[in-house]
C-alpha cells in the first residue's frame, strides 16, 4: 500500500509563515500525533469539505491547528498555526479534552494512521535560468500529464542527485 503523501501551495506556505511562523512542512507533523483529533470546517463552504487537525508539533511541546482538506489520498493544507497562545505557552503537559471548539464538528478520524503518512520534503526556492526550449517542454508534458511543470523538473533532478549518490556508495 503506498503511503498517503501531503501537498501545498509554495505561495500559501510563505504567506502562513509570515502570518503564522508556522511552515506547512511543520504544520505536517500534527497528523503524525497518534492522538490528533479531526474536526469538520461546517463553516466553510459546500463546493469542499475542509478540516482541522489538532495535533502535537515535531517537538512535542505545542499543538498545532492544521486546515487542510483530503482528496486523491493527498492531504492538501491551506493554513496552519499553534494552537491558542502558542508553542512558548505550553510549558505544563497538554491534556486532551472534549472543550467546545466553536463551528466545529469533532468527527471520527478519518485519514490513514501516522504510520501510515509520508512526509513531503522542505523544499528550497530558488532562482534559475532555464532555456526557452527546456521550459517549454516541460510544460508541454505537465499539461498532457496534469501537474506542473516546475514539479516534473524537481522530480528529475531529485532523481539524479539520488542516482549519483548511489555510485558513490
Amino acid at each position: 500500500m503506498s503511503k498517503a503523501e501531503f501537498e501545498w501551495d509554495d505561495n500559501k506556505d510563505l504567506e502562513n509563515q509570515q502570518n503564522h511562523g508556522v511552515s506547512f512542512y511543520e504544520a505536517q507533523h500534527a497528523f503524525f500525533d497518534k492522538k490528533r483529533i479531526i474536526a469538520k470546517d461546517i463553516s466553510h463552504s459546500q463546493t469542499e469539505e475542509r478540516f482541522f487537525c489538532f495535533g502535537l508539533d515535531k517537538e512535542k511541546n505545542g499543538i498545532l491547528t492544521v486546515r487542510f482538506t483530503y482528496r486523491n489520498e493527498s492531504i492538501r493544507i491551506f493554513g496552519a498555526g499553534y494552537w491558542r497562545k502558542g508553542k512558548n505557552h505550553m510549558n505544563k503537559q497538554i491534556q486532551y479534552s472534549d472543550e467546545p471548539l466553536g463551528e466545529l464538528q469533532i468527527i471520527s478520524d478519518f485519514l490513514p494512521s501516522p504510520n501510515e503518512l509520508a512526509l513531503k520534503e522542505e523544499n528550497v526556492k530558488i532562482t534559475i535560468a532555464l532555456s526557452k526550449e527546456s521550459v517549454s517542454f516541460f510544460k508541454d508534458e505537465a499539461h498532457k500529464h496534469h501537474t506542473q511543470y516546475q514539479k516534473m523538473i524537481r522530480n528529475l533532478l531529485d532523481s539524479y542527485v539520488t542516482h549519483q549518490k548511489s555510485l558513490t556508495r
